[in-house]
């Protein structure tokens, strides 16, 4: 790309590596750096101001942003403010370059959420390796929270293997043919969900669905006609997404909704195509609800209700830039609702279904 020509936001030829977005009003240097990075090779993202960058920023999955501290229509600082109102400094490291650092802008720069910021003129070799340890860092927060949600699974295990398995000795005496039907359901669960420990950053909903049917027709089988189970899901519907996104909630609404009402209840699980990158998933029960002043706490890791919720948004924001809208009334029930932007990979759910 020439100087002339250079037509933002750009976007250097995909490969297999980070993304990168860097941000400045000088066409040259956006060149320059452009080009630096490609060569190492980088997929680059450039914009030549701070709108340009934000709406970047909204739709696309990227591992860092670059910022220039002195742009016209907005600073550095206020683009990094902007990014920090919906992502963390794990989430989404920010850099600023600036050609000359006093003491007031450094502060300035840590308070807006910049991770790091470099004088002009850089060296090539210092600056690559700040580039690398923010990028490292954030994979690297990224693969401990995939490790927290094998975790989470795994400590969830216990007690469902004890009710499964007392519900195929009890059937065994009464219905053969049914034990047998939740033994090959009970197998499968157990099947993908080791799949799924294996931390991969993404499966397809076709291999997450295949686990919340086996999940609910074994507690089908538990609760009778305490339990209802509903299905709103477009026909053929399949896309990627981070593994075990959804059964958790599904879980949820369960354990801690349907089944602590008087009667039980209905779980509902609604998966639809919203755009052509966005995919809209939604999990609802008519359960016992929460009450009003523990709604602040879904999310927190230690809230008793939450299988995992906390993770699951992290999960959401790190690989969509997206976040869990959640809604309960005492009584009423539960909703839990999610966007899954198709940006989180290039991987097709058919390659991963003959991977899995």
């Amino acid at each position: 790309m020439s100087d002339i020509s250079l037509k933002t936001p750009y976007y250097s030829e995909k490969t297999d590596a980070p993304t990168i977005l860097i941000v400045d009003d000088n066409l040259d240097s956006l060149k320059i750096l452009s080009d630096m990075l490609e060569g190492v090779p980088y997929n680059v993202i450039a914009a030549k101001n701070g709108k340009e960058a934000l709406e970047v920023i909204s739709c696309t999955k990227l591992d860092l942003v670059i910022l220039d501290l002195m742009m016209p229509d907005m600073s550095g600082f206020e683009v990094c403010t902007k990014i920090r109102e919906r992502f963390s400094l794990v989430d989404l490291p920010v850099l600023i370059i600036t050609a000359a650092i006093i003491g007031h802008d450094k502060y300035k720069a840590f308070h807006a959420g910049a991770n790091d910021i470099l004088q002009k003129p850089y060296h090539y070799s210092e600056f690559m390796a700040r580039i690398k340890n923010l990028i490292m860092m954030k994979h690297t927060a990224n693969q401990a929270t995939r490790m927290e949600m094998a975790f989470l699974q795994s400590q969830i295990k216990p007690h469902f293997l004890y009710n499964v398995l007392n519900t195929i000795i009890s059937l065994s005496h009464l219905d053969i043919e049914k034990a047998r039907e939740v033994t090959e359901e009970f197998t499968n669960y157990l099947r993908m969900s080791f799949d799924f420990q294996n931390t991969s950053a993404i499966s397809s909903f076709k291999h997450e669905l295949s686990i919340i049917s086996s999940y609910l027709s074994i507690e089908k089988t538990r609760f009778g006609d305490r339990l209802d189970i509903l299905f709103d899901i477009e026909e053929d519907i399949d896309f990627i997404l981070p593994p075990l996104m959804i059964q958790p909630l599904v879980e949820n609404a369960v354990l801690h909704g349907v089944s602590k009402k008087r009667g039980g209840g209905w779980v509902k699980l609604t998966a639809k195509k919203q755009s052509e990158n966005e995919y809209y998933i939604k999990v609802e029960d008519n359960g016992a609800g929460i009450a009003p002043e523990k709604r602040e706490d879904l999310l927190s890791a230690d809230f008793d209700r939450s299988v995992g919720l906390k993770n699951i948004n992290q999960r959401l924001k790190h690989f969509c830039g997206s976040e869990l809208k959640i809604s309960s009334t005492p009584d009423a029930g539960t909703s839990v609702s999610m966007l899954i932007h198709l940006a989180i990979t290039t991987e097709s759910p058919a390659a991963l279904s003959e991977r899995n």
